[in-house]
């Protein structure tokens, strides 16, 4: 018997006997039977502790971000940039991810070498690919911990956040610091247009030039004061004092160091990991700012990346990867971020650093150098006073040496005009061209223009790359890759035919590997390796368990560790209870 029809799905409601639903669904003439179900209303006021049991991820629990989604705040419309080695297309951010250029070399949007998925996991995650009953707790069984059955999703912090990826490392993870340069500025040009409120940055390179004139200072300066909270990941090679990397050391950013939470919210058994780096910086500045939960969080995983292959022992489900260091606290505080901005929007990036700081409770047995101010406890911030709108000062003028802003790292690339490789070393770029600081500051970021008139030694805009448009009608002469680019065809949902849907760009690539009809990168940018002469090689993102191995007594389940010294008795932490 037929009931309504139900046009918007091209189909109706029907009463049929139960033993005749095997041969409906066989028909032809009937693409699927889906039997009804009754729902309920949910209500809108929900208790904190309620609202919490729709993750399984703990530090969403244990940092207070569950307080906002109680009140209906889940970081919606709150775009946050991420540069990184890109984020993959993975269902826990459908339809909120937003592709940026791939300034890697590789020609891709998908995440090669793994370690922007999982920040973009920690910050926005939906928990799409985890179920009520089948997300694995931390000690691999069912449950949230490992006890019962029912658990939600491994979500992120801001699950309704957007994320809008920068991808500037391909499948090694080399970049270098004239590429993250170009990076920034980019969102600096784009921050209106994706509502960019946060910048997460993951990552940071061993160097010690005064932040007065480093260029990477003077960049996260720059966004700073455009409005964007810029949050940066302290480094991991603590337990020294002055160890923070840099831009981290810069004293305007977020600069955030990892505490191991234990996966539960008693606040007793909470420590700063040893590889967290501390402070002083080498200009005297205290950081970091705060702790965050870094330590074997599990967050979504890029298919086939160098993270996932070369960790598959730290696979959790089918979609998911657990990880340490402060790459992960820093995600988690990115996300506290976008809750804080979307709750008060009106909020300046001193106020969010402000509210996070002042209302975060110490850490027993740190001091000061390990741990800034403690724990973010986003409760409080939510409803603290955030002060009064001022903006802190300016100091980097950008003019200092980019040999020295990259510390001891340099990547290897090939240069658009040879087919050599060459060490990207003194005052010159990725790109192979001269670096010049006068040039690159001033008038040349404004959020009006893109690197000036020129990228990559040919024409990027002929002019400017303005908030809102490209540069009226014209793209390097008249055409956009072999059709026409016009303001009447950017509008909505159309781009020049192609498609437009805020989490793509035609399709999931900015034109292939090509720009402009002749060579976006040339070949690589980032080159093959990354590290000193002589050594395995690195990634300067901050991540523990992707990067540098912890020590072998303090590794955890998942976590690669150094080798055990053999007749090595009793373990260093160890002591007797009787």
């Amino acid at each position: 018997t037929v009931g309504a029809r139900l046009d918007l799905v091209d189909g109706v409601a029907a009463w049929v006997p139960a033993s005749r639903l095997p041969e409906l669904a066989r028909s032809r003439a009937v693409l699927a039977v889906t039997a009804d179900r009754s729902g309920t209303l949910t209500s809108s006021r929900r208790r904190d502790d309620d609202e919490a049991t729709a993750t399984a991820s703990e530090f969403v629990r244990s940092t207070g971000a569950s307080a906002a989604w109680a009140a209906g705040q889940k970081g919606k419309g709150v775009g946050v940039a991420v540069i990184d080695s890109g984020v993959s297309a993975v269902h826990d951010v459908e339809g909120r991810l937003v592709h940026g250029p791939d300034l890697s070399g590789e020609g891709l949007s998908v995440d090669t070498f793994g370690h922007g998925t999982v920040m973009a996991g920690l910050i926005a995650g939906s928990g799409a690919d985890s179920t009520q009953a089948g997300a694995e707790g931390k000690d691999g069984k069912d449950g949230k911990d490992g006890k019962d059955g029912s658990v939600g999703g491994w979500t992120g912090v801001a699950p309704e956040a957007t994320v809008v990826a920068v991808k500037v490392a391909g499948r090694n993870g080399a970049v270098d610091v004239s590429t993250m340069l170009q990076a920034m500025h980019w969102v600096s040009a784009y921050r209106e247009q994706f509502n960019i409120r946060v910048l997460n940055l993951s990552w940071g390179v061993r160097s010690t030039q005064d932040p007065a004139v480093d260029p990477l200072s003077y960049a996260v300066e720059r966004l700073w004061s455009q409005g964007i909270v810029v949050v940066v990941a302290a480094g991991n090679a603590g337990p020294g004092p002055s160890t923070v990397t840099k831009p981290a050391d810069d004293p305007l950013v977020l600069t955030v160091g990892a505490y191991d939470d234990h996966a539960d919210a008693d606040v007793r058994n909470d420590a700063v990991t040893d590889w967290s780096s501390r402070g002083p910086t080498a200009q005297g500045l205290d950081k970091p700012d705060l702790v965050a939960p870094g330590r074997t969080l599990v967050a979504t995983r890029s298919p086939g990346s160098t993270v996932e292959q070369d960790n598959g022992s730290a696979w959790v489900g089918d979609g998911y990867i657990k990880g340490s260091g402060t790459s992960q606290a820093a995600a988690v505080t990115s996300g506290l971020a976008a809750l804080l901005v979307g709750a008060r929007p009106g909020l300046t990036p001193d106020q969010v650093k402000h509210l996070l700081v002042s209302t975060a409770q110490p850490l027993k047995d740190a001091g000061r150098e390990e741990q800034g101010a403690g724990r973010p406890r986003l409760a409080r911030a939510l409803t603290a006073d955030p002060g009064p709108a001022r903006q802190q000062r300016i100091v980097a003028t950008g003019l200092g040496s980019l040999e020295q802003s990259r510390g001891d790292r340099h990547v290897v690339t090939t240069c658009p005009s040879s087919t050599a490789t060459v060490v990207i070393s003194g005052e010159q770029t990725a790109q192979c061209e001269p670096w010049d600081g006068s040039t690159w500051t001033g008038s040349t970021w404004t959020g009006s223009t893109w690197t000036g008139s020129t990228w990559t030694g040919s024409t990027w805009t002929g002019s400017t790359w303005t908030d809102a448009a490209w540069a009226g009608s014209t793209w390097t002469g008249s055409t956009w890759t072999g059709g026409t680019w016009t303001g009447s065809t950017w509008t909505g949902s159309t781009w020049t035919g192609s498609t437009w849907t805020g989490s793509t760009w035609t399709g999931s690539t900015w034109t292939g590997s090509t720009w402009t009809g002749s060579t976006w990168t040339g070949s690589t940018w980032t080159g093959q390796d990354l590290g000193a002469s002589g050594e395995e090689p690195a990634t300067d993102f901050q991540s523990a368990f992707f990067g540098a191995q912890p020590r072998w007594w303090q590794s955890l389940p998942g976590e690669r560790s150094e080798s055990r010294p053999a007749g090595l008795w009793p373990l260093p932490s160890m002591r007797a209870t009787g």
